[in-house]
């Protein structure tokens, strides 16, 4: 008896082993991109982690200037005379509102750049690759 003809001569896999091979690739792309995520995220939470942490002692710090230098004013006018300790209190509370304010830089320092800088990145590539792989089947 002679053997039927294949109906796929090259060899390709049929409809339904191409779609389990597309649903396959799609998702170990889905989780390379996720575990990249995954990486980013925690330098994220880091870098908000020290942004909480700057917000805070610049809170401490605004407070304690506000307290000696309140101070520094009620005892200096209720001396009405240059008493050391008046003027230490003084340089005090300016420190602490100087050190405040170098907390507010710093945790605005740590906001500024883009969030996710290597996924973007990859996306960017996929995204190139797509084009490129479109201009050559037109061809």
């Amino acid at each position: 008896m002679a053997r039927a003809r294949s109906l796929n001569p090259a060899g390709h896999a049929g409809l339904i082993d191409n779609a389990v091979g597309f649903v396959s690739a799609l998702f170990a792309y889905v989780e390379t991109r996720a575990a990249l995520l995954a990486v980013e995220s925690k330098a994220v939470l880091i870098q908000l982690g020290l942004v909480a942490a700057f917000g805070v002692a610049a809170l401490i710090a605004l407070v304690f200037g506000y307290i000696f230098i309140l101070a520094s004013i009620v005892v200096g006018i209720a001396h009405a005379t240059g008493v050391s300790w008046t003027w230490i209190a003084l340089i005090a509370g300016l420190l602490h509102v100087g050190l405040a304010v170098a907390c507010v830089f710093l945790a605005m320092g740590k906001l500024r750049g883009r969030l996710y800088p290597d996924t973007r990145a990859e996306l960017k590539k996929d995204g190139q690759w797509l084009k490129s792989l479109g201009k050559t089947e037109l061809r």
